[in-house]
C-alpha cells in the first residue's frame, strides 16, 4: 500500500514564539536570474547562487529567528544562525535585498481564516487543489509557504536538508509541479543536489502550461522540460488524493482553525 503524505510535511519541529514585527511592506515573490525570495507578513526565504555555491536564508523577524544554509560544490553543507537581518528596501517597483535587485513575479495578499470551498464535483478539483494548499507554516528549522503560483520550503533536520522553490499550476486533473531551485542533502538516499537555472527569472515569472495528456492516475509523469504531473486519484468534499511519484499525496481541506501562521488569499488563474 502506498504511504499517504500531506501536502504540508508532517514533521515535528520546536514551536517558536513570535511577535508583531513583520515584512508587510515587501510582500510578494521576487526573482532575478541568480536569486529568488518569497516574502510574507511574517517570513522571508531568500535563495541565492553565490559564486560556485548556493545559499538560502530564512528570517522570521517577529521571532528574532534567522538561519542560513550553504551548499558547496564539494558536497559540504554548512549552517549559521549568526547572520545579520536581511537588508531590504523597495526601489522603483523592485526589491533590493543586500546588493541584489529583484523583480516581482507574484503578488501575495494575506487574509483572515475562512471556510474554504468543498470539492463537490470533479469540476471543483483544480480550484480546491490551489486554495487548500495556500498558507504559511513555520517552526524552528522549518518553513513552508504556498502561494497561488509557487511552493517554497526551507527544512533542516539531522536526516535531511530540503530547500526548494517551485512553480505550480492546478486543474481538474491534478497538479503540474516545476521545481526551479533545489538544495537537497538526504542521509537516507545519499542524494546531494544544488540547482538553480541560468534563466531563473523567466521561469519564476512564466505561467506554466499544462499538457493534460500527461496526467495519469496510475503514475506520476515527468515532462522533458522538468515538470512533474501529480495526477488525480480521487476526491471527497474534504480531501483530494494525488499520485505523487511513489507516494499518494493527501491534500486536505483546512478548517478555519487550521494551524497556519498566515492565510493567503485565493486568486483564481
Amino acid at each position: 500500500m502506498k504511504k499517504h503524505i500531506s501536502v504540508f510535511l508532517l514533521l515535528a519541529f520546536s514551536v517558536i514564539e513570535c511577535f508583531g514585527v513583520n515584512f508587510s511592506d515587501y510582500k510578494g515573490v521576487w526573482a532575478d536570474d541568480a536569486a529568488e525570495a518569497v516574502v510574507t507578513d511574517s517570513v522571508c526565504i531568500l535563495y541565492e547562487s553565490v559564486d560556485s555555491a548556493m545559499q538560502a536564508t530564512l528570517e522570521i523577524p517577529g521571532c528574532g529567528y534567522r538561519h542560513q544554509t550553504t551548499f558547496a560544490p564539494n558536497g559540504e553543507v554548512s549552517f549559521s544562525d549568526s547572520v545579520p537581518p536581511l537588508d531590504m528596501e523597495r526601489v522603483d517597483g523592485k526589491l533590493r535585498v543586500g546588493s541584489r535587485l529583484l523583480a516581482k513575479v507574484e503578488d501575495i495578499v494575506t487574509t483572515e481564516p475562512y471556510e474554504m470551498r468543498h470539492c463537490a464535483s470533479k469540476f471543483d478539483v483544480g480550484n480546491c487543489l490551489q486554495e487548500w494548499r495556500l498558507g504559511v507554516k513555520y517552526g524552528e528549522g522549518y518553513c513552508e509557504v504556498v502561494t497561488n503560483r509557487h511552493m517554497f520550503v526551507y527544512m533542516v533536520n539531522p536526516a535531511m536538508v530540503y530547500i526548494r522553490a517551485a512553480a505550480t499550476r492546478n486543474n481538474d486533473n491534478g497538479t503540474l509541479f516545476f521545481q526551479n531551485i533545489r538544495m537537497m542533502k538526504n542521509a537516507n538516499t545519499g542524494e546531494y543536489t544544488m540547482h538553480m537555472p541560468a534563466n531563473n527569472l523567466a521561469i519564476a515569472r512564466a505561467d506554466l502550461e499544462i499538457d493534460n495528456s500527461k496526467f495519469n492516475p496510475a503514475a506520476c509523469t515527468f515532462s522533458p522540460d522538468g515538470g512533474i504531473y501529480w495526477s488525480l486519484i480521487s476526491f471527497t468534499p474534504d480531501e483530494i488524493l494525488l499520485n505523487g511519484c511513489g507516494e499518494t499525496y493527501t491534500v486536505p481541506r483546512p478548517s478555519p482553525a487550521a494551524p497556519l501562521r498566515e492565510w493567503i488569499k485565493f486568486v483564481p488563474y
